[in-house]
């Protein structure tokens, strides 16, 4: 009986260190109407990796503005290669989107994109993502 008890104790000690080590992990933002703004730059970068504000391998964009650097979380990689849509460095681009803080730094979940005569549309008005279809029921 000894034995386990101090197995146990060891295994609270061991999870708790695990937890205080890490520390807090911040939640993916959401996408706030209340939040929305208009910016224009110029694209300095495009990067493709897993993000969890869209739970998929996404595209962002480093955009050089008149006030800074912004990244712009965009949509994920499938939903913009299966619409035929691209963003490359230097492209001019204004984005229409929510402004966030995560991991520190300031951002934009964009709900829009234009590019010269172009609009890309991510999501909907109230900032529904237009790449997750609705849940249809079941019907036998």
């Amino acid at each position: 009986m000894t034995m386990l008890k101090i197995l146990t104790v060891v295994a609270l000690v061991l999870v708790a260190i695990l937890i205080f080590h890490n520390g807090a992990i911040q939640r993916a933002p959401k996408y706030s109407a209340a939040t929305e703004v208009k910016v224009e730059g110029v694209v300095q970068e495009v990067h493709q990796f897993w993000c969890p504000i869209g739970r998929d391998e996404g595209t962002h964009l480093v955009l050089k503005t008149d006030t800074g650097i912004l990244v712009v979380h965009v949509a994920p990689r499938r939903f913009l290669q299966g619409n035929g849509v691209s963003f490359n460095k230097g492209d001019q681009i204004g984005v229409v989107g929510s402004t966030v803080t995560y991991e520190g730094h300031d951002a934009v979940i964009a709900r829009k994109i234009t590019r010269g005569d172009q609009t890309f549309a991510f999501r909907q008005p109230d900032g529904r993502p237009l790449w997750v279809e609705p849940l249809r029921p079941y019907v036998r």
